[in-house]
């Protein structure tokens, strides 16, 4: 199997533009790390910048029509209220239907939209909108140097008979609940999905698999591994693999307010 293919968003629509997009986050990735900034957190700063502003002409659509729409809203409900009347049963009944719409269809008109002005942009930002958050929730999906630092250990950890069980002993101990990780025809998990719950793991978190009985004789790796995925996840001192409340409880208890 492909191994980007099952890190990867296979949504309906969304898993296409999400493949365009992580060719992009890619590219800011690897732009800051000529340069010796391998910074997770700046390159998605820099990544929804520029996705932003390539979506400017379709917000700025979507914000002249909401505009319109207000504007037109009182002629758009004078025409309903000339029409609301209309007897069902009357037997011009289609005819004045179809004068209310063309009357309706004129204000529009007077205004340059349409009913369906306003959707149009909508249905294509929302794609783009959720291809953004899949790429950002799976980093190493698309950037193949941050994929990269798990290869050693999770060649390591696969290697160990019932690695799958020791796994998801470890997730449910954790309460890891947003990994859903995928299986070979055997029933083992694959080292696609364990990179995905090594990337998961908040700095306390890869300290617990160091204490992992069957993990044990690789506690150096673990070790460098934690450090470089930490290393880049590090913006603005503070580790975005970690939860915001666990960064307030550890800034408490050392005085770093």
């Amino acid at each position: 199997m492909d191994f980007l293919s099952l890190t990867q968003s296979n949504w309906f629509l969304v898993g296409p533009v999400a493949k365009v997009l992580g060719v992009v986050m890619n590219g800011i990735y690897e732009f800051l790390d000529m340069f010796g900034i391998a910074s997770i957190g700046l390159a998605i700063i820099l990544f929804t910048i520029i996705i932003k502003a390539l979506m400017l002409p379709l917000s700025i659509k979507q914000q002249k029509f909401t505009k319109l729409n207000s504007i037109m809203a009182p002629e758009l409900q004078q025409v309903q209220k000339k029409y609301a009347n209309l007897d069902k049963s009357s037997p011009k009944y289609n005819e004045m239907l179809l004068k209310q719409n063309e009357e309706m269809k004129e204000v529009y008109a007077k205004y340059g939209t349409s009913p369906t002005g306003g959707c149009v942009q909508m249905l294509i930002q929302m794609p783009i909108l959720f291809a953004l958050y899949q790429v950002i929730y799976k980093i190493p999906g698309y950037i193949g140097s941050i994929r990269n630092i798990f290869t050693g250990l999770v060649d390591q950890i696969t290697s160990i008979n019932g690695y799958t069980d020791i796994i998801k002993e470890f997730v449910t101990e954790n309460k890891i609940s947003t990994l859903q990780p995928l299986y070979s025809e055997s029933g083992e998990m694959l080292k696609e999905s364990v990179v995905d719950f090594l990337y998961k793991l908040s700095p306390s978190q890869w300290q617990s698999l160091e204490n992992v009985s069957a993990f044990k004789g690789m506690d150096g790796l673990i070790q460098s591994t934690s450090n470089e995925i930490a290393r880049v996840n590090t913006f603005l001192g503070m580790n975005i693999s970690d939860n915001p409340m666990a960064l307030i409880t550890s800034s408490i208890k050392s005085g770093a307010w």
